[in-house]
């Protein structure tokens, strides 16, 4: 083989190694299921637990400490703009669906550290979860 060859194969094979595995720094964007929600709570990390569902559901029941942001309102995305992107959050909501949908705003809005509860209320609740 011809060495000049051997170099490009090495340069190709370390550049494309390094660039893989390029991550955002601290960034997080992890989706879990009612024991991965249970064992994140149980952690003792700070969050701040997200219910995006209406406040109709929210008053009818919702994790203990969580804030109700409205996925369905108007006003969503300016409520979700006043929040720290530097502090570390877990969206819930019935099925999984409003919340999936409201971790891609935070993410357009510069949010790094998310987790979204693929599993609703119910499921929470089931596992275990404190509620109110």
């Amino acid at each position: 083989m011809p060495m000049n060859y051997v170099v490009k194969l090495i340069a190709f094979v370390l550049l494309f190694g390094f660039s893989s595995c390029q991550q955002e720094s601290g960034s997080t964007n992890v989706n879990l299921n009612a024991t991965e929600v249970k064992q994140l709570i149980a952690s003792g990390q700070d969050i701040i637990v997200l219910d995006v569902r209406t406040p109709y559901e929210f008053q009818d029941g919702h994790l203990e400490g969580a804030v109700n942001i409205d996925y369905t309102s108007s006003d969503f995305e300016q409520k979700i703009a006043k929040l720290d992107t530097v502090a570390t959050y877990l969206l819930y909501c019935k099925s999984g669906n409003r919340s999936s949908k409201a971790t891609a705003v935070m993410k357009r809005h510069n949010f790094n550290n998310i987790y979204n509860a693929t599993v609703g209320f119910d499921a929470l609740e089931s596992a275990g979860i404190q509620t109110n």
